[in-house]
């Protein structure tokens, strides 16, 4: 699986990326509880790329440039971004667009974003809970 050979090129497991950047969704206050629990209900319900549109429609663009910034990070959504180099705050918002849509076209790899973006929200919520962040 390209994606999980990604992660562990990189030194971290999939385990260690997705707790990794839950916690710095909350510790760099990305997103409070409330946000990430609202995208999680978009997530499970309808997906990731409802997600995605949720978020754009919801959060101010230095808040979604920095969440997009996050899970650029997570494979498969990483394998896109790496050979494209560091964009431009104003890009990568339309660049994680354009990696959405490519990976929609696979169903296994859009399963397995869904799945770890799920596990990283989840996380980001247990995370915020134990901050006492409920803004």
């Amino acid at each position: 699986m390209k994606a999980v050979e990604t992660a562990n090129n990189k030194g971290k497991n999939i385990e260690a990326l997705t707790s990794t950047i839950a916690y710095e969704i909350v510790s760099k206050g990305i997103l409070n509880e409330s946000e990430i629990n609202k995208l999680l209900g978009v997530l499970t319900n309808n997906g990731v790329y409802a997600m995605w549109v949720y978020a754009q429609a919801n959060f101010k663009n230095e808040k979604i440039s920095e969440f997009a910034r996050r899970i650029e990070e997570i494979p498969p959504l990483s394998d896109f971004s790496k050979d494209e180099g560091t964009p431009k705050e104003s890009k990568r918002i339309e660049r994680v667009n354009n990696n959405l849509r490519e990976i929609s076209e696979n169903l296994p790899q859009l399963l397995l974003l869904k799945q770890l973006l799920e596990k990283t929200l989840t996380y980001a919520r247990y995370h915020a809970k134990a901050s006492g962040d409920k803004k």
